[in-house]
């Protein structure tokens, strides 16, 4: 890789970071005004969630599918693909004032969904070495809770203003990013070699290295702590007001609280980087992560004293949602170079999946009263996370 192209290995993982903190924005574009965009709308508030719901349904058929081309094409390609697709899927929800528009709308970006979140394997693997890889990743994927925290902090001031007018700042900023995108990004260089000592899959064919990676005690074992976990983070986020409701912690308070886990996670997303062989180390960091969520849960959904409830958001965020880049990195190393984008699909797909069975369970214990069963699943997850951990993932390697 040549000077120039050296150079701009962090700039096209900014324009990375930008389109995937902006897909986690979009997402939730219209859940934190949801009674204002039913009034201005003239729909339901049920409609307005089914603006949000389109993302992980439409993420379930299409995940391995946009893997499939992930792996086929180049970084480059597929980030351009990424920018043009969204950029046209904010476009839509202006065309005209209805919830037509906005669903529609709110379709396209859903199908951009599963290619921006798996694009990391790709874009690592060709732009950064191994030295940079784990950083890269924690970058990248960084960003997702970038994204949240952003619809949390600017979405409410504008609850006050016209929907339709406020959306078309969206198309502003995304328009300027897509020719950013297709003028700043250049072609893919060769990618870095790699000397790391992950397993790997030699596939012949597509459908064969799928069935390699399916057989892959780390991969499985993966796949399986990201379905509870996911499942866990989700609920969590998801139901985070009326669970602290009884405690006395008012709505307000409750965003403080969600704010908090993010920043935890960030902060504990940009250490993990700097500690020597983390990769290698999942089960011990796992086991740790769940030793002191477990607790930390208990208190947060126990408590009454405010201080305590955001010092144990803090380092829910810290321990629990740190780990994720360390989890992407080492997929993609398992499905190597020709599956990365594959599996880190599939990591994707298997959470999504728990996120959604775990707020299925949520809801219904909600509408039949049974918050006491639902304080105590949340940290039943992590019990059965750290089992996993336990028995499934290998032991360090010297």
């Amino acid at each position: 890789m040549g000077p120039a192209l050296h150079r701009a290995r962090w700039r096209v993982l900014a324009l990375y970071g930008a389109w995937n903190a902006l897909m986690q924005f979009e997402w939730l574009r219209f859940a934190p005004i949801t009674d204002n965009v039913a009034a201005q709308y003239h729909m339901s508030t049920g409609e307005v969630g089914q603006l949000s719901l389109v993302f992980p349904l439409l993420f379930l058929p299409l995940a391995l599918p946009l893997g499939w081309l992930i792996d086929k094409r180049s970084a480059r390609f597929c980030l351009w693909l990424t920018a043009l697709v969204m950029t046209l899927g904010v476009g839509a929800r202006v065309v005209a004032p209805t919830y037509a528009a906005l669903l529609a709308g709110q379709t396209i970006l859903a199908i951009a969904q599963p290619l921006v979140m798996a694009l990391i394997s790709k874009l690592v693997g060709v732009w950064f070495g191994e030295s940079e890889r784990l950083q890269a990743t924690g970058l990248g994927t960084l960003s997702i809770f970038v994204g949240l925290g952003l619809a949390f902090l600017l979405v409410p001031p504008s609850a006050p203003y016209p929907l339709s007018s406020t959306l078309w700042i969206d198309v502003v900023a995304l328009g300027l990013l897509l020719v950013a995108t297709l003028l700043l990004v250049p072609a893919d260089p060769p990618a870095p070699a790699t000397d790391d000592a992950f397993e790997r899959v030699a596939p012949r064919g597509w459908f064969a290295g799928v069935g390699s990676l399916l057989k892959s005690r780390r991969f499985i074992a993966i796949l399986l702590l990201v379905f509870f976990a996911n499942g866990y983070s989700n609920a969590l986020f998801t139901w985070l007001e009326p669970l602290l409701l009884p405690q006395g912690i008012n709505a307000a308070q409750a965003g403080i609280a969600g704010l908090m886990i993010l920043i935890g996670g960030i902060i504990g997303m940009s250490l993990l980087p700097r500690m020597p062989m983390i990769e290698r180390r999942l089960r011990p960091m796992m086991l740790l992560a769940c030793t002191v969520g477990i607790p930390m849960t208990v208190s947060l959904l126990s408590s009454p004293l405010f201080g305590i409830v955001l010092a144990t958001s803090f380092l829910i965020g810290l321990f629990l949602l740190s780990p994720l880049p360390v989890f992407v990195d080492v997929v993609a190393r398992i499905g190597g170079a020709g599956l990365a984008g594959t599996a880190v699909s599939a990591f994707w797909l298997v959470g999504n999946g728990g996120a959604a069975a775990a707020i299925a369970a949520m809801s219904w214990l909600a509408d039949h009263q049974r918050w006491s069963i639902a304080i105590w699943m949340l940290p039943g997850l992590l019990l059965v996370n750290g089992l996993i951990a336990a028995t499934l993932l290998p032991r360090p390697r010297q």
